[in-house]
Formats: C-alpha cells, sequence, structure tokens
C-alpha cells in the first residue's frame, strides 16, 4: 500500500511540476483567448474544477487522460451563450479502441456577430465578422490501474473578415487513482504551440496548465453520492487561479452542482442541474444546464448539455 501511494503521488507531482514549468513562461499578451471558455455544463456547474474528474467527450478540454474512461462510444453537445452576442458550441466524441486504450474527436466554434468597425478616428467604417475555431484530436490509455494518460493535437484557427491566422498545438495530461478510497487527482497541460500571425504580427497561445484533486465521500451508498473537486490553473499570461466544486447524484438520475472561481478578474458562484436516463442498457441520454456568475459588469452565462452513450 505505502509503495502504490508512493508511486501514485509521485507521478502526480511530476506531472503537476511538469504543468508549472510549461506555464511559467513570460507573461505577456497572448491571442486566442476563446480557448480560456471552459466547455461542458457539468464542468461549469462545478466551478470548472475538473483535473480529476474529467472523463468522456469533453476530456480533451479538461484533460486528455480523462479519455481512457471511455467504456462505450459517447457524445456531446454543448451551447454557450457567453457575453454579449458572442455564441459557443462545442461537439466531442469519445470511442474506446479496443484494449489499445480511446480516442477522441472534439470541435469548437466561437461565432460573434456582427461587429461595428471604427477606423482609427473613431468613426464607423461598417460592421464585420469574427469568429474562431478549434479541432482536437486526442488518444488515452489505462497503463497501469491506478494511472491513466492521455496526449492530443488541436488546430486554432481565428478570423477577422478576411483576414486569417491558425496554428497547431499540442496537448497532455495524466489522472491517478490514489490508494484512498473515493481520492483522485489529475493534471494537465493544453494549448502547446507556436505564434498566431495576423499579416506580420503575432502572439503566442495562452498556454494552460491545470492540477488538481477530486474526492468522493465515503457515505451516501450508491443512491447519494456527493462529489468534492477542486483545481489550480495556469495560463501562460494570467496568475494562478482556484477552482472549486460539488455535485450531488440521486440514484444517478439527478444532479445538483455548485461551484465558485476565485482570483479572477471577476470572482463568481456557479451552480447547475443534470439529468441523466438509460432506456436500455447500452443507451444512456444525458442533459446538464449551468449558470456561472461573471460580476455585476458582465452578468452571467448560461450553458447546456446533451449527451449520449451507447
Amino acid at each position: 500500500m505505502r509503495a502504490a501511494t508512493a508511486k501514485a503521488l509521485g507521478v502526480w507531482l511530476a506531472a503537476f511540476a511538469l504543468a508549472g514549468a510549461a506555464g511559467a513562461a513570460d507573461v505577456g499578451t497572448t491571442t486566442a483567448s476563446f480557448l480560456k471558455i471552459g466547455v461542458g455544463a457539468r464542468a461549469a456547474g462545478m466551478g470548472e474544477a475538473q483535473a480529476a474528474l474529467t472523463e468522456g467527450p469533453d476530456a480533451l478540454y479538461w484533460n486528455a487522460a480523462g479519455l481512457a474512461a471511455a467504456d462505450r462510444p459517447a457524445v456531446a453537445f454543448t451551447h454557450n451563450e457567453w457575453l454579449e452576442d458572442v455564441r459557443y458550441e462545442y461537439l466531442g466524441f469519445a470511442m474506446p479502441a479496443f484494449r489499445w486504450g480511446s480516442f477522441g474527436l472534439a470541435a469548437g466554434y466561437v461565432g460573434m456577430g456582427a461587429l461595428e468597425g471604427r477606423d482609427e478616428e473613431g468613426n464607423a467604417t461598417g460592421d464585420f465578422t469574427a469568429s474562431d475555431l478549434v479541432l482536437a484530436l486526442g488518444f488515452a490509455r489505462q497503463l497501469t490501474p491506478w494511472l491513466a494518460a492521455g496526449v492530443g493535437a488541436e488546430y486554432i484557427e481565428s478570423k477577422i473578415e478576411a483576414e486569417r491566422a491558425a496554428t497547431a498545438a499540442g496537448l497532455a495530461g495524466v489522472k491517478v487513482t490514489t490508494p484512498l478510497k473515493g481520492l483522485s487527482a489529475g493534471a494537465s497541460v493544453a494549448h502547446l504551440g507556436g505564434e498566431m500571425k495576423f499579416i506580420a504580427e503575432g502572439d503566442p497561445l495562452p498556454w494552460a496548465t491545470r492540477a488538481g484533486l477530486a474526492y468522493r465521500l465515503p457515505f451516501g451508498g450508491e443512491r447519494n453520492q456527493v462529489t468534492l473537486a477542486a483545481d489550480g490553473l495556469k495560463y501562460r499570461d494570467t496568475d494562478v487561479y482556484l477552482n472549486s466544486g460539488a455535485e450531488y447524484w440521486y440514484a444517478n438520475t439527478v444532479a445538483a452542482r455548485l461551484g465558485y472561481k476565485a482570483f479572477y478578474d471577476s470572482d463568481g458562484i456557479t451552480g447547475g442541474l443534470g439529468v441523466k436516463y438509460s432506456p436500455t442498457k447500452r443507451l444512456t441520454l444525458s442533459a446538464d444546464y449551468a449558470y456561472a456568475a461573471m460580476g455585476t459588469d458582465f452578468g452571467g452565462t448560461h450553458r447546456i448539455s446533451v449527451g449520449m452513450k451507447f
């Protein structure tokens, strides 16, 4: 037991150190800020504390190692009513591949509607459009009974009218099931890539590094499940953020979630609800909703997710 504990914690600490090193780059201007918008209503409701919890179609965003938990094909779609007229649509797919591991695909699209253009003197120049796109492909494997690891690649593109900037990036993560029953840990890095250049000028991607713990409380049995989670998160151009959340499931059918995001420009409470229904042994349908407060200046955001395992 002691040896297993040492190995589990050693892997998690090593991953945390690597994540910290990746995020220790000099703070400055970054681009593709839409990559900081979390995906999935479940995650949003729990304050985006997902490094040790994520699994299935959304794992490519939070921690690629979560793909290893896929026991059957699954698909999930999220619609995000962001600030102003910004809409973020995200579609993910995860599938186990025999004994090799599990594969995942994901696509995210941000539409910003019509934006008002101005010249250097503030005169109106007419409306223009802008959008962002991310495509991701990943693979994960359960290396040992207590260690899962995942890697992936991203294609990231931004458009402003006829101008376009694009680059490729990488991501990786680990999840550890500790000997302490109910306790798991995870760490990940994402958006590790080059610059995105519009015309001649370019800015780097907002490298993301996160590490966290999740603990399922040892009471309530299968009918009443309570899980607590907390993450530390750092982007290349920010200080460290703290995300925390809790989730309660009744009979694995109805869920309630609550979270808090700290040290952001606009700290806030998050919350949400979820339901699952299994009409057959293999088919499971799910729907989730989350609200996240964004401070007095911005109000809040709404996410709706639907999913299916088959």
